[in-house]
């Protein structure tokens, strides 16, 4: 159990998920001398290097090209839009600030009365008639002056009222006006839209050919993992049908007989492996003819004229075939192998008419 914490960090280690704080703890565990358990470590480590070989590619969605490059126009759409609201904004906010200004400076002017100055100056105290109950009696000669200067704001009302406050001096002709500088921020703006359409068409762009570069190297992956797979297959079947030869030829004493027919003009062949140690053989055909479905070749090895069977064969191909019967007859007594066609079944003693046979030199 008290290995259990170290095999944990190992696997985590060889994953690549470790936190800080255990790999500081696994680092100083290393290097105060603490004992891994053999050869962990590095099975974990080839585990998951195998793990792209041994896992399946998933293909992604066709679609998604298309939506990304959907999404990416639409994004086009709405910073377009945003930019647009954001330049109405500043436009807006600037008329504003500018008629607030004049209003504030005409409002001035007419707030702006003799009276007020008097008040401002201290020349005439009036009682809080606002909030005051009491009543309070104002001189004849003070309601005649106040009259006097309503006669005056009304006449200076009705004249055409100038855009700028008293004090205050037009522009400069020389100085750049107001519907210039509107002038050069809507191009500005433009200018930035412009500059951000374009920003987005090249990471568009980019986009989509990383993606279509990740498509390609995904079918080229696949082309690969597809041909390796049926390199191993096609192994993994040369092994299982080659098995019993290869474990045959590691015997010490093999001898190989080669037996042809006995017909002119026929190319059939036959080749016989013996290992007389192990009291076991091969036999392999090539182009002999087809056989009736009764019928198989017959194997027979011949010593001081007696015929001992080695069993019946139907060939498929050029495969070799395990020998089923091998005589208890040494080697020095062999005289000839032969092939003969008989029944499916056997035949205790062979036919007259041989169709392969060779001699052991």
């Amino acid at each position: 159990m008290a290995n259990n914490p170290i095999q944990e960090m190992i696997a985590a280690f060889a994953v690549g998920c470790m936190d800080k704080e255990n790999f500081i703890q696994f680092k100083n565990y290393l290097q105060e001398g603490g004992e891994l358990p053999k050869g962990e470590l590095g099975e974990l480590q080839n585990i998951v290097a195998m793990i792209p070989i041994i896992l399946d590619f998933e293909n992604p969605d066709p679609s998604l090209k298309d939506n990304v490059a959907k999404r990416l126009i639409n994004m086009k759409d709405e910073i377009k839009t945003k930019i647009r609201e954001e330049r109405k904004k500043t436009f807006a906010t600037n008329a504003t600030k500018s008629s607030t200004f004049v209003l504030s400076k005409t409002k001035a002017d007419r707030i702006t009365t003799p009276q007020t100055e008097l008040e401002l100056s201290g020349e005439h105290k009036f009682p809080d008639t606002f909030h005051s109950t009491t009543k309070v009696e104002i001189p004849k000669e003070l309601t005649k002056s106040v009259a006097h200067e309503l006669r005056s704001s009304k006449i200076e009302s009705e004249q055409p009222q100038s855009l700028f406050a008293p004090g205050i001096t037009a522009r400069n002709p020389e100085t750049p006006s107001q519907p210039n500088e509107k002038f050069s921020n809507s191009l500005i703006g433009w200018v930035s839209l412009m500059l951000s359409i374009i920003l987005f068409c090249i990471v568009g762009y980019l986009t989509y050919n990383s993606v279509s570069s990740l498509n390609k190297k995904v079918d080229e992956l696949e082309s690969k993992i597809t041909s390796l797979r049926s390199e191993l297959a096609s192994s993994t079947n040369f092994v299982n049908n080659y098995i019993s030869v290869i474990e045959f030829f590691n015997y010490k004493d093999v001898s190989v007989i080669n037996l042809t027919a006995t017909t002119s003009g026929d190319k059939a062949t036959a080749r016989v492996f013996l290992a007389y140690d192990e009291k076991e053989g091969l036999v392999q055909f090539k182009n002999v003819k087809p056989l009736q479905p009764n019928q198989g070749y017959q194997l027979w090895l011949i010593s001081k004229g007696q015929a001992y069977s080695m069993g019946v064969y139907t060939p498929n191909g050029s495969e070799y075939l395990r020998i089923t019967s091998f005589p208890f007859i040494p080697k020095e007594l062999v005289q000839e192998i032969k092939v003969t066609i008989e029944s499916n079944t056997g035949s205790p003693t062979p036919s007259v008419q041989n169709y392969l046979s060779g001699s052991i030199k």
